[in-house]
């Protein structure tokens, strides 16, 4: 920890996430007072696409009430040519690109460059999310060098990420061996059982503590967090593409009829009087505990994270990689342990209309997603009688015989309000940034909001230099905050900013590279 001064003013602008532009649509659209549900269908027939269908062919029903289809539409839409050019130039396309990785490797190298090289063209807006945070990288560079600069943010944050994985993968390991030898010592016999018990429920309960926190970092997606991304990007006027990049996740398994695997096996059958044998069913139950835990059907439903990318309009595809993990245990295995998560991204995949393929070289998966047409129908309706409680529902009927439908099943909600981190800017050993727009409440006439900034910052060698967080009072919706970092070296930082509106409760956080130096002599900020 080290001390900083901080400097707040306040500045009157308007702050989006994407462009200045999108707030100014959101609030068109939030200022009509018809309420209209647009949803779309897709309908294939064996896998393909049926296209032959009209307004007639469809029924829409929310909460059991069918709705007049006011709006039907046919869309057909791919990345590969795109949509015919207009007169003001071509159409906008917003790529989300998704790295749910653990490790960086050459194959995420790969992806990342043959995104850039095949796909990518001026004018495209990118933003790029890994482990359902926001990377930031500079742009007023080159193409190559922002690409490099990408790849650059995306190394630093993982090295940082998985660090304190890596350790707990590696305290695991010596208990493991700890508990083996103890096993051994003992033989088997009476005179530790007591201890014996506790130290592999502990053991047990360790590695479920770790498997956890691996699993909601790695694999299971904050839904809050790409609700409140996906309302935002529903109003970007343009294409909207996301692809996803997920690396097979692996995860140290005890290994079946390894030396601690029998000794606790052993262990439990040994245990003859009934007092003994009490404490040998808790351990099992235990063990039966983690091996629940595993299972990713009672943790994520594929149903919510898909309603959000149909609601948001944004096509999924899925490129799944091999991971290059290893592990040297003689207690644990790497398994893949993402069977599950990956069926469910699949699905989501299908429903927004989607190519999803496995290759560990993602560029042959890439140029056939590029290619795929998305076909679907856009059904649009008035509600004939909004309900005041939030489980509205949707269903939609076809009159075709032997096809599988998908569609969106719940109209998207308000959610909160927005906050977000801008301008973020380095001059000299000086860090400024804007956070806003915040909520306002009005206290004894006056306007008031409140937000807390936390800032972090780690070194070249991910060692962590800075740790400092603030409450702020605020008098404005946007306010910019300045920070006198001179304590540090002049050096590449990789930084991290969270932002948190408590009023509205809404949150943000930065990751990203900057450059701290000294200033000329004579010159200030």
């Amino acid at each position: 920890m080290r001390s900083a001064r901080w400097v707040i003013s306040g500045i009157l602008c308007l702050i989006f996430l994407l462009t200045s532009s999108l707030a100014a649509q959101e609030k068109i659209r939030e200022d009509v007072t018809v309420t209209v549900v647009e949803v779309p269908v897709r309908v294939l027939l064996k896998g393909q696409p049926v296209r032959d269908l009209g307004r007639e062919h469809f029924k829409v029903f929310e909460n059991g009430v069918e709705q007049e289809i006011i709006q039907f539409q046919v869309i057909s839409r791919q990345i590969e040519g795109g949509p015919t050019p207009g007169p003001a130039g071509r159409t906008p396309r917003l790529f989300l690109l998704i790295f749910n990785i653990y490790d960086y490797g050459p194959a995420v190298g790969a992806a990342v460059d043959d995104f850039f090289r095949d796909v990518f063209r001026p004018g495209d807006s990118i933003i790029v999310l890994t482990e359902d945070r926001v990377l930031n990288v500079e742009r007023g560079q080159g193409l190559e060098d922002f690409v490099a600069g990408l790849k650059d943010v995306l190394v630093k944050f993982k090295s940082i990420s998985t660090w304190s994985t890596t350790k707990s993968f590696r305290d695991l390991d010596y208990e493991s061996d700890r508990l083996l030898n103890t096993l051994q010592d003992t033989g088997g016999g009476q005179a530790m059982v007591t201890s014996l018990d506790q130290a592999i429920v502990q053991f047990f309960e360790n590695y479920r503590r770790v498997w956890e926190v691996y699993r909601n970092q790695f694999l299971l997606p904050d839904l809050n967090f790409y609700e409140l991304l996906l309302r935002k990007i529903k109003f970007f006027e343009g294409e909207k593409w996301a692809i996803c990049f997920q690396q097979r996740e692996m995860f140290p398994m005890l290994k079946k009829s390894a030396q601690l695997d029998i000794a606790i096996e052993n262990w439990m059958g040994s245990q003859v009087n009934p007092q003994d044998q009490v404490k040998a069913r808790l351990v099992q139950a235990r063990q039966e505990d983690l091996r629940r835990s595993f299972d990713f059907t009672a943790s994520f439903s594929p149903d919510l994270l898909g309603d959000l990318f149909l609601g948001a309009d944004m096509t999924f595809h899925l490129i799944l990689l091999k991971s290059s993990r290893t592990v040297f245990s003689q207690n644990f295995e790497l398994r893949e342990v993402g069977q599950d998560f990956e069926a469910m991204l699949k699905k989501i995949s299908v429903s927004t209309g989607g190519h999803y393929g496995f290759s560990n070289r993602p560029g042959d998966v890439l140029r056939e997603a590029v290619r795929k047409e998305d076909y679907h129908y856009l059904l649009v309706y008035s509600p004939r009688e909004v309900p005041n409680d939030k489980k509205r529902t949707i269903e939609v009927q076809v009159d075709r015989d032997g096809v599988d439908i998908t569609y969106l099943k719940r109209p998207s909600s308000a959610g909160p309000d927005h906050i977000a981190i801008t301008e973020v800017k380095a001059t000299g050993q000086s860090l400024s940034f804007s956070i806003g727009p915040c909520r306002m409440l009005t206290v004894d006439g006056r306007r008031r909001g409140s937000a807390s900034v936390k800032l972090i910052l780690y070194n070249e060698a991910t060692e962590k230099v800075f740790d400092e967080g603030r409450t702020f009072e605020l008098i404005k919706e946007t306010t910019r905050l300045s920070l006198n970092l001179e304590k540090l070296e002049p050096d590449n930082y990789f930084l991290i900013i969270e932002a948190v509106d408590l009023v509205a409760g809404a949150t943000d956080v930065y990751n990203g590279n900057i450059k701290l130096g000294r200033l000329p002599q004579g010159f200030r900020e």
